[in-house]
């Protein structure tokens, strides 16, 4: 996987092959073909051998592919990691639903593909520091859609705010140095709600946004992307740097700036030439 995290990542149902096929010109940083939740479960058996066709066109250079796979307990996820194994050569990375500390370490030991860990309970929010610690973890996602429907289970029927949770998976990932993924925006049509989410979720520090239609990829990956203002600054901040006589603090634009802030300018810059 990329060293820079991705900022838009599309679900692809894996049961429909007309999506498949248009997600081969997809402008998304990641493809995550969903064999979970996006698939009924009559229809597994035929969503596995659409993959199987699929796996090869959807692979680019330009983006990634991850397989979101069935949660452990399941009794399609032994399909799913034959599946996976047979096509490692195209898959960047798999999806794990509901993960938590033992599930990481079970998939871990079943597969050597990188994981994504998908954190949508109130067991793996609490746990969230250890599942993105486990080495095989290489970016954690935010299912709160999932995360909402068990705080209802136990009487939140209201719960709306959600962002104690999210600070806790984006520190965990920033601990282990890994991408932290955002949630979606269910409502596909409400583009100011889709504005106003990716607007928290990037102030709380995630890296990138789950996306549930092509249409929210490119305001998505605007929202994720360092603003011309950043990228501006951080110009502004390393030269100035650079033309510092010695290491220490030093001013700019009436700041101090020292190394973190210095180093801070730097990524974005990297970042501001995905």
């Amino acid at each position: 996987m990329s060293v820079l995290p991705p900022r838009t990542v599309l679900a692809v149902p894996a049961s429909s092959e007309r999506f498949l096929h248009k997600a081969r010109t997809s402008t998304a940083s990641v493809l995550m073909v969903d064999l979970e939740d996006g698939v009924a479960a009559t229809g597994k058996d035929e969503a596995r051998s659409l993959v199987r066709t699929s796996a090869r066109p959807l692979a680019s250079a330009r983006r990634r592919l991850w397989l979101r796979v069935n949660a452990v307990g399941s009794t399609h996820l032994a399909a799913d990691l034959t599946l996976a194994n047979t096509q490692r050569e195209h898959l960047d990375a798999l999806v794990l639903p509901k993960a938590t500390p033992d599930t990481v370490r079970e998939i871990a030991a079943r597969t050597d593909l990188p994981l994504v860990a998908l954190v949508e309970s109130p067991d793996g929010v609490e746990d969230a520091r250890a599942i993105a610690a486990h080495p095989a973890v290489r970016a954690v996602m935010f299912g709160e859609l999932d995360y909402r429907a068990e705080l209802a289970a136990a009487g939140g029927l209201r719960a709306q705010d959600t962002s104690w949770a999210q600070a806790r998976i984006v520190n965990a990932a920033a601990c282990a140095a890994i991408p932290a993924i955002a949630g979606p925006t269910a409502a596909v049509e409400d583009e100011p709600r889709l504005r106003a989410d990716c607007q928290r979720q990037s102030d709380l520090g995630f890296t990138g946004k789950l996306c549930i239609h092509p249409a929210q990829l490119e305001l998505v990956q605007r929202a994720f992307a360092p603003s011309a203002d950043m990228v501006a600054w951080a110009r502004r901040v390393t030269t100035a740097a650079a033309d510092a006589p010695a290491d220490g603090a030093i001013a700019v634009d009436g700041s101090m700036v020292d190394k973190p802030v210095v180093d801070r300018a730097r990524r974005i810059l990297a970042e501001g030439r995905q």
